[in-house]
């Protein structure tokens, strides 16, 4: 991320705040590919735990807290806003194979198969695309800093406000003031990752992911 900062941001902010269109412009870059990588950060975090969580189920048979809150999303339909449809578990518990473990894992499948593609089309870090990322890994949002949440959904409104408007209307922006909002969301990133590799996922397979 320093290295954004260092292409795109001004090498010494103005204490006036007065800064040429290109600077501006340059900050408005900063911003969408600030926002890019943090996205890119949460959906690799979610991919990564809720893979080594089934990977552990598979290979020793075990539950974790993760593969628990990974179900339990699933089975709630990720996130409250949408519509719950368990049709395709009742079918799953009609067509019974051998046992009920083979039942399980079929659910697992069909349920590791939705969360991998609504991972792959989510757009965004505002709170319910963060929220439907990291709830299956066993993180809860009341373990979180709720101002930090506010942050980066309030960020990601900001990106939505430069990519999707004409250069004419769209506010005008400080350098520095992007740079300080990047700096904090990264805090919490971190706070994030520490959380999620050292208190929730002593019992898997993986190393933090840093961005």
């Amino acid at each position: 991320m320093e290295e954004l900062r260092d292409h795109l941001l001004p090498p010494e902010f103005s204490k006036t705040g007065d800064y040429t269109e290109l600077q501006r412009d340059q900050s408005r870059g900063y911003r969408l590919l600030a926002h890019a990588e943090i996205e890119s950060y949460l959906e690799d975090i979610a991919r990564t735990v809720v893979n080594a969580a089934i990977k552990v189920w598979k290979s020793k048979g075990e539950s974790t807290k993760q593969l628990i809150a990974f179900l339990a999303c699933y089975h709630s339909g990720w996130i409250a806003s949408d519509d719950v449809h368990n049709d395709h578990i009742v079918e799953v518990a009609k067509s019974r194979k051998k046992s009920i473990a083979d039942s399980v894992n079929d659910i697992i499948d069909q349920a590791h198969r939705q969360f991998i593609n609504r991972v792959k089309n989510n757009h965004g870090i505002k709170e319910e695309n963060f929220l439907l990322l990291i709830q299956p890994t066993g993180i809860d949002k009341k373990d979180l800093d709720q101002t930090w949440i506010a942050n980066l959904d309030s960020f990601g409104k900001l990106r939505g406000a430069v990519a999707h408007s004409k250069k004419s209307v769209t506010e005008a922006i400080n350098p520095e003031d992007e740079y300080i909002k990047v700096s904090e969301l990264l805090k919490g990133l971190n706070d994030l990752d520490s959380l999620i590799v050292h208190s929730h996922t002593s019992n898997l397979a993986f190393e933090s992911i840093k961005i």
